[in-house]
């Protein structure tokens, strides 16, 4: 996975938490090797399929598609390039943006979308059954 790239994931909450601590616990203890620095990534997870359902609409799949394909510079642009009423537009990436997906930066009277955090590429995951540090939940030895 490339160091620019948002990994959105659904119910792996408590795994990244995990790796993030063991992450820092190495760190502190003086490591500093290329496995940590290339861990650090920016992460969304999803608790909720509700959310999900939301993000893979495919009115917003072929928004985040044409951001990161072409870096519109406006929402204007962006409803040019998916071929779609500005309108419906605005409201879907207002939609992306409060999922965490899509930020903007405005520029005078523009809005620019981007992916969040100014990423070029979206990773998603999702896990059937969750897991947690690689084992199924609820299952012991």
């Amino acid at each position: 996975m490339t160091e620019n790239t948002l990994k959105i994931t659904f119910r792996q909450a408590d795994e990244h938490r995990d790796a993030a601590r063991e992450r820092l616990r190495r760190a502190e203890a003086g490591e500093s090797d290329e496995s940590i620095e290339q861990e650090v990534r920016q992460i969304l997870n999803f608790e909720e399929f509700d959310d999900v359902e939301r993000l893979m609409r495919t009115s917003n799949l072929e928004l985040i598609e044409a951001i990161a394909e072409h870096k519109p510079a406006s929402i204007r642009d962006t409803a040019s390039i998916v071929d779609r009423d500005y309108r419906e537009v605005h409201r879907n990436l207002k939609e992306l943006e409060s999922l965490g997906v899509v930020e903007f930066e405005t520029s005078g009277r523009s809005k620019k979308p981007i992916l969040r955090g100014g990423v070029d590429n979206i990773d998603v995951s999702i896990q059937f059954p969750p897991t947690r540090n690689g084992e199924q939940q609820g299952v012991s030895a």
